[in-house]
């Protein structure tokens, strides 16, 4: 319709609010069918001079031309919301970044804990510098203590056996249920959550389960794609899986978790979602309470202007 409807969402910094503000709303427009025919909105900005917008978004402007033949600085182009970064992750040791693993290290945005509701701008450049150091230290230190690495013949002879389970002929194709579990998550897991979707694709995703001992896996020595492809897939069910019952046990809204029947943050909900799998490949949520801050973080947080320190700043 040509309205600019950041003005119903963040009257004051309109486009130019938090990243997890716009997301909001954009998905709000095109879930309620204000969006396009693509399931999406426009974002404009024809009103800038060709040369500002080469200048400021250079990549941006070829990648329109290039994948739609579309010139942004005479066109509105059409954006949707999309998983931007993940704020869970794999349960690590804060100072070695080691897992329960043992040799096995986890830093960046596969771990888990270290951005709290919602990743500030820039976040993801120093978790880099800093844990993948410590990551890069500690598996440095774990090799040089070690003469020679054991390789389990047990455990060689389960991935064999996982691989070869999948090679079959079967009915259904990977890359279609790949995409069913997609709009699942994005129907049912959005941006904005509820009680009921989140039942119901938790249910959807049990489907696609059902069918996953049926599809079809081919290889030959030209091609093994579709190996690749069925990993890929039972990875993403377990993760969604995941994703889906840690929202059901979140009854509030924080940061980037969002629920339509629970708006408001509730204080009392001091935990992380911690899930794990048990022998029988079902998964177990449990509630980890937050750590007390030490003196010196006490120290840092009451001698901050709060409202000061984090005006203005970009949440992504």
């Amino acid at each position: 319709k040509g309205e600019r409807f950041m003005k119903n969402y963040d009257p004051i910094r309109m486009e130019l609010s938090t990243r997890d503000k716009v997301a909001i709303a954009n998905y709000t427009e095109i879930i309620e069918g204000r969006g396009t025919k693509n399931g999406a909105v426009y974002l404009d900005i024809s009103h800038k001079s060709k040369e500002f917008i080469i200048e400021k978004l250079p990549s941006i402007y070829r990648q329109f031309l290039e994948a739609q033949m579309l010139d942004i600085s005479k066109s509105p182009m059409e954006v949707a919301p999309t998983a931007h970064y993940s704020m869970g992750g794999i349960l690590v040791n804060p100072e070695s970044l080691s897992t329960s693993v043992e040799g096995l290290f986890a830093a960046g945005e596969v771990a888990g804990g270290l951005h709290g509701a919602n990743r500030l701008g820039g976040n993801s450049l120093a978790e880099i510098i800093i844990f993948g150091r410590r990551a890069g230290i500690a598996a440095s230190k774990y090799s040089k203590k070690i003469d020679q690495q054991l390789r389990s013949n047990k455990a060689i002879a389960i991935a064999h056996e996982n691989i070869n389970r999948l090679i079959k002929n079967g009915d259904e194709l990977i890359r279609p249920l790949q995409n069913e579990l997609r709009l699942i998550m994005w129907k049912y897991c959005g941006v904005i959550k509820n009680k009921i979707l989140l039942l119901e694709g938790l249910s959807k995703i049990e489907m696609i389960k059902t069918k996953f001992s049926d599809i079809e896996v081919r290889i030959d020595k030209y091609n093994c794609e579709d190996l690749a492809l069925i990993f890929d897939l039972q990875s993403s069910l377990l993760s969604a899986k995941a994703t889906i019952v840690s929202a059901l046990q979140r009854n509030e809204s924080r940061g980037a978790h969002q629920r339509s029947d629970f708006p408001e943050l509730d204080p009392l909900c001091k935990f992380n979602c911690l899930v794990r799998m048990d022998d029988n490949s079902n998964l177990k949520v449990s509630k980890v309470p937050l750590k007390e801050l030490n003196e010196e973080q006490k120290i840092i947080v009451a001698n901050s202007k709060r409202e000061e320190d984090i005006r203005n700043k970009l949440l992504e």
